[in-house]
């Protein structure tokens, strides 16, 4: 379980101020709402129906799409913009490389 989780389980259930406890029961339900969208866009992202993830949250296909959907969407387009920057890296270090072995041919033929 995350540090962050644990420490705000632990403020909500130990500390004697019933506000302080009521504030961090509220995180705590933050915390894990957002952990739960984080696992259905990882869900479908891994080829789970809308169906099956609404089964394993007691909610219909339409209520789990309903639910999830601007998370997984929102995922999709982290996913891709790392992708592209990971390939956009790969050509600029492919380039960098070729320079490289162009220079040391051309030393190396040139003395």
């Amino acid at each position: 379980m995350p540090p962050l989780f644990l420490a705000t389980w632990e403020s909500a259930v130990s500390d004697p101020d019933p506000l302080v406890a009521l504030g961090a029961t509220r995180a705590l339900m933050g915390h894990l709402s957002a952990w739960e969208a984080k696992l259905a866009a990882e869900a479908v992202a891994q080829g789970a129906t809308w169906e099956r993830i609404g089964s394993s949250v007691g909610v219909s296909r339409q209520a789990a799409w309903e639910r999830f959907h601007r998370d997984v969407a929102e995922f999709r387009r982290q996913v891709r913009q790392e992708a592209r920057a990971l390939k956009e890296r790969h050509r600029d270090e492919m380039h960098k490389w070729r320079e490289e072995v162009k220079q040391r041919a051309l030393e190396h033929w040139l003395g």
